[in-house]
């Protein structure tokens, strides 16, 4: 896991009203593809270098940011948030040009142009470091600025393919019907400039995003009604984490509360009882599957509560000591009230996707199709498949079926959210019949060991990864056995020819 250093820019027009600038991420890029968010993105080395105007009102630290805040949002809106003389528009944009070309620094602009920074126009919001679902994590510091008189954005086609100024609940309102997708701490500020002006709405952002630093859930929404809470757990590497997920608006299900720590455990009842506060009410707990990394605090979750605990009957049976209110089967529906734009009927469907654990279960919520698929996938690593509970064949018709419904976002059980679910599910199927094929590629008439098979298949990856590469590769063989192209003797196989 690693950290960058980035700068987000909520440009306006006017700090006394709720209207902000949004960029659209073109759908190409891996990192928030498709979804809206404010200029910016992360620190370059000659930052650091440039010489800012009244410097000694800001944190040193803070130095960097605000020259990367003015770079960011030339290289990407075309203005520049400079002071000094007028630059002709002709040269604005050779200048913007030769920037994203790598073909002039941002440095030598200023200069040529004897342009300055001045901090006093860059007005600290916060910072937030992304939460540890993600691999690469952004601590990124967020500034407001209003764009100078008689200037106007341009998106050139690239990294962006369109930009608009819109107000917190105009961008709200189309976010929750579902046409228009929102990064997560973007959505937040939204929220808190609703019925506040941008210069108002700062101390109330900025002690929010403080409290994420002490620990509090960050509110984490990949699709509206679908909170994703990354919680530490001992699971297998390299995650290190596990989501839990609350699916619903007024009425919530709590989806696989998976911490067993004690510190975790009480982030999440801290962040349980604040939703009960503002007037939420919990209708029970899901469980995709039995395995300790999302069941660890169960049992305090339904004491806290006194919620109902719902699963599939394989696994209420791994799960004995616990008292189930209700089995869950393929196809069953329950209630979610109204969704988060208003629509009556909105339902959260069970599928029953076993492969990975006898009873597992995947959820998808009616009105966006996204599609929470607890073990099936997880978008930081591929999901281990142990016999004897785990069979690679079922496990790939549960990947096929979910492929055959999904119609949006993918929320696994590690990792975080992609937009692109259907895109994910058939990614994740051709990995696995990739890995098969090289399994029977290395499969001969001598017999090998899983131990001489494993260096062979799974030669791309680390040697200290195989011990849990090899539950995978037995659970290939055995599909390959069953289909009659190998045979085993003993603890050794070879190729049926």
């Amino acid at each position: 896991m690693s950290n960058r250093t980035a700068v987000s820019i909520i440009l306006t027009r006017d700090p006394d009203s709720t209207e902000i600038y949004l960029v659209e991420r073109n759908p190409k890029l891996k990192f928030f593809g498709g979804f809206y968010a404010c200029p910016g993105g992360t620190l370059d080395k000659e930052d650091i270098d440039i010489e800012i105007k009244n410097w000694d009102t800001v944190p040193q630290d803070s130095w960097p940011y605000i020259v990367a805040a003015a770079r960011e949002t030339f290289e990407e809106t075309g203005i520049l948030l400079t002071q000094g003389p007028e630059i002709a528009k002709e040269n604005l944009q050779t200048y913007r040009k030769q920037l994203l070309d790598e073909k002039i620094q941002f440095a030598e602009i200023l200069k040529k142009e004897n342009q300055t920074i001045d901090a006093a126009d860059f007005h600290f919001i916060c910072s937030i470091l992304t939460p540890e679902f993600s691999p690469v994590r952004y601590d990124t510091e967020f500034y407001w600025v209003k764009i100078p008189e008689n200037t106007a954005a341009e998106i050139w086609q690239g990294e962006l393919i369109e930009g608009k100024f819109i107000s917190a609940n105009e961008a709200l309102t189309w976010w929750r019907k579902g046409e228009m997708l929102i990064v997560p701490p973007v959505i937040f500020m939204l929220k808190e400039l609703v019925g506040r002006s941008v210069k108002s709405a700062v101390p109330f952002i900025a002690e929010y995003a403080a409290a994420y630093r002490r620990g509090k859930i960050h509110q984490v929404y990949f699709t509206p009604g679908v909170q994703l809470i990354t919680l530490k757990t001992s699971t297998i590497p390299p995650a290190n984490t596990t989501n839990t997920y609350l699916v619903g608006e007024s009425q919530l299900y709590i989806i696989d509360p998976a911490p067993t720590d004690s510190g975790e455990q009480d982030r999440l009842w801290n962040y349980l009882d604040d939703r009960i506060k503002e007037g939420n009410e919990f209708k029970g707990i899901l469980l995709t599957h039995h395995h300790s990394d999302h069941i660890g605090a169960l049992t305090e979750c339904q004491k806290r509560y006194d919620l109902p605990i719902l699963a599939h009957p394989k696994t209420a049976e791994k799960l004995a000591t616990f008292k189930f209110s209700r089995a869950l089967e393929n196809g069953d529906e329950l209630d979610l009230g109204e969704s988060p734009d208003g629509q009556p009927g909105w339902k959260l469907k069970v599928y029953y996707t076993p492969g990975h654990a006898s009873g597992h279960l995947a959820f998808q919520e009616s009105r966006y199709g996204a599609v929470i698929a607890g073990d099936l996938i997880s978008t930081v690593s591929t999901i281990v498949i142990s016999p004897p509970e785990g069979h690679m064949a079922t496990y790939l018709r549960s990947l096929a079926f979910l492929e055959s419904v999904i119609g949006g976002t993918i929320y696994p059980g590690h990792g975080p959210a992609v937009r692109t679910g259907k895109e994910v599910l058939k990614y994740f199927i051709k990995h696995r019949q990739e890995r098969e094929q090289k399994l029977l590629d290395v499969l001969s008439s001598e017999l090998q060991s899983t131990f001489d098979l494993v260096k062979q298949v799974y030669d791309d990856v680390e040697s200290s990864i195989w011990p849990l590469a090899e539950h995978s590769l037995r659970a290939h063989l055995i599909k390959l056995i069953e289909e009659g192209k190998c045979e085993q003797e003993g603890d050794r196989y070879r190729a049926i020819l």
